[in-house]
């Protein structure tokens, strides 16, 4: 399983950036690798809630049945989604406040039988590509 964790200090508040991070109907705004939801998203979050999206990195697209498993307003929303072929991801995003502004912190695992070795190394160099940038983004929009 491949464990990626990137983390940037933002110029704004915690709870600045937690309005954006826990509105998953803007997700696909920031993060590169979230291609669309294919279910409703519920009205409010909440542990147990699944939603089904799509995932890609560098033209691989795998459709995703994500469950919330830990949701801590305004610090940490943790997801985890099993997609086809025996995929499994985790995904968590949390915000902690700083002296000058805020830690925006994304880690991302990677595990299931497609995601073993040389492919599963190539995914996570992908994958730590597409986080940085999605940090990038969620700055230049939201900071």
């Amino acid at each position: 399983m491949a464990k990626l964790e990137l983390s940037r200090s933002l110029p704004m508040s915690a709870a600045d950036a937690w309005e954006h991070v826990s509105d998953l109907s803007s997700l696909g705004d920031w993060m590169v690798m979230h291609q669309g939801w294919r279910s409703d998203l519920p009205d409010e979050l909440a542990v147990g809630t699944e939603i089904v999206g799509v995932a890609g990195a560098k033209g691989m697209r795998n459709r995703v049945t994500w469950t919330i498993r830990e949701f801590d307003p305004p610090n940490k929303i943790a997801i985890s989604g099993e997609g086809v072929g025996g995929t499994r991801y985790k995904l968590a995003m949390s915000v902690a406040d700083t002296n000058n502004g805020c830690a925006f912190t994304l880690r991302m695992d990677l595990g299931g039988a497609p995601l073993f070795g040389p492919i599963g190394a190539a995914a996570s160099r992908a994958v730590k590509g597409d986080l940085d940038a999605s940090i990038r983004k969620f700055e230049k929009l939201y900071a």
